[in-house]
């Protein structure tokens, strides 16, 4: 296969896949859309969308070693890139979103953490409430 033709063939798969990962994605984002204020949002769970998109990184890793197998170095290293960073995008997003899920949640406006333990204080005030540094803020 020519270079011409790696280029072309190459550039095809790349925009095939950008797109079925922006469907994907799309996808997602029109699952979780919630117009009614009124009503609490459903939860919807990023998992089947992201596996989506690390099936589309996995078969253009199977796109790279086919490609490979023929010596068409230009589609295999391409497709290669490409399954790396769908799917290494994929499963960090899919990690991180599953890691966010199993926080617990605190009422609002109470903070979590370390900083839960100590007395509430003006913003920006480093010593308490009661010093020269915070009377603009009214400590």
């Amino acid at each position: 296969m020519d270079g011409l033709a790696q280029f072309g063939l190459a550039l095809t798969l790349i925009v095939l896949e950008v797109m079925l990962a922006a469907l994907a994605v799309l996808c997602w984002f029109g699952a979780s859309l919630h117009l009614d204020t009124g009503t609490p949002a459903p939860e919807v769970s990023p998992a089947p969308y992201l596996l989506a998109v690390t099936a589309i990184g996995v078969g253009a890793g199977a796109a790279a070693v086919i490609w490979g197998g023929r010596r068409a170095w230009g589609v295999a290293v391409t497709q290669g890139l490409m399954a790396v960073l769908l799917t290494g995008a994929a499963l960090t997003t899919l990690a991180l979103a599953t890691h966010d899920s199993g926080r617990t949640e605190s009422p609002a406006g109470s903070p979590t953490g370390p900083e839960a333990s100590e007395p509430p204080g003006m913003v920006g005030c480093r010593s308490g409430d009661h010093s020269r540094e915070c009377a603009h803020l009214g400590g």
